[in-house]
């Protein structure tokens, strides 16, 4: 069992502790070497020795810039940011990792961004983004994929992000029973039932990431979930968070299962899929009227066998 804690230090620096089924060289690597920094943050170029000094392109003209004062295989790794163009605020923080082992083939990691503090005016954002980050690599380890930067969870993230900052200050309230009406649709894709799909659809509802060969419409997206249950008849759902503002619903779910029938020309051999995702709904008169979805399919392919594990 894994498990992530955020921290709030007397000092005020942004810190978190996750714990991971790997071990202390594994997280140091992902730490330290430019394959494993993209697998679960965001490409990076140079090197990640003592001494060192990486480069990350964070979908912004100039870099982020980190010089690497201390890589300790491995137990420590200590950064000072030297540039950031686009978050002035970083420039002369230092992020810190410290790996310790501990029982049953589990490892400790402690980060801790020294001057990333509540007065900053990034605080928000970047607390929200390294929560994202330190899932993501706990999940790189673990599972072998991370969410890093332009992921699907990760461009998921931002955008719900992007939509919480533009409407703050004019939050709309959510219309009662949405949440509800969003939990019993879930619950009826999971497992195939039509006739809740029919009954909690508006006949002109758009699905809007519509599956390949399926039209964006109710049929097309019925005819998905029953493709998809047929495939994966132990479908599971975790459903992790369900908010909604307005007329709009965001659910965050992990689906669990085993493919039990030929998908996409992949044979089926009982593999077992952990796919993380997230839906949008809008919702009109107690009624979905569209459907945005983003999961993380590279993952769900890797798992049944039709790419290799990196």
């Amino acid at each position: 069992m894994t498990s992530t804690e955020h921290l709030s230090a007397a000092s005020g620096d942004y810190q978190a502790t996750i714990r991971v089924k790997a071990s202390p060289d594994a997280l140091f690597g992902a730490l330290t070497t430019v394959t494993g920094l993209a697998a679960w943050w965001n490409p990076a170029t140079g090197s990640g020795e003592t001494g060192g000094e990486l480069s990350f392109i964070m979908n912004a003209p100039e870099p982020l810039v980190i010089h690497v004062d201390e890589a300790t295989r491995p137990t420590s790794v200590r950064w000072t940011v030297s540039d950031c163009p686009f978050l002035p605020d970083w420039i002369g923080t230092r992020p810190t990792f410290t790996i310790t082992p501990l029982d049953g083939g589990t490892t400790e990691l402690h980060f801790r961004h020294q001057g990333l503090t509540e007065e900053l005016e990034c605080i928000d954002m970047c607390t929200r983004s390294w929560d994202h980050y330190m899932t993501s690599l706990r999940d790189y380890l673990e599972a072998g994929h991370g969410s890093p930067f332009g992921s699907p969870a990760d461009k998921a993230r931002r955008e719900a992000q992007s939509t919480a900052s533009a409407s703050a200050g004019t939050r709309v309230p959510a219309v009662p029973g949405n949440i509800e009406i969003i939990a019993r649709f879930e619950r009826g894709f999971r497992i195939g039932d039509q006739a809740t799909i029919d009954e909690l659809c508006h006949p002109g509802v758009v699905d809007h990431n519509p599956a390949p060969g399926h039209e964006p419409t109710l049929a097309g997206f019925s005819q998905k979930a029953a493709y998809f249950c047929s495939i994966f008849p132990d479908l599971e759902e975790d459903l992790q968070d369900i908010i909604a503002s307005g007329d709009t619903v965001a659910t965050r779910w992990v689906l669990t299962g085993s493919q039990q029938r030929e998908f996409m020309g992949i044979p089926a051999a009982g593999q077992a899929i952990a796919v993380e995702g997230m839906n949008f709904y809008r919702l009109k008169d107690g009624r979905v009227t569209d459907i945005w979805t983003q999961f993380d399919g590279a993952a769900m392919m890797r798992q049944l066998g039709a790419t290799p594990v990196e």
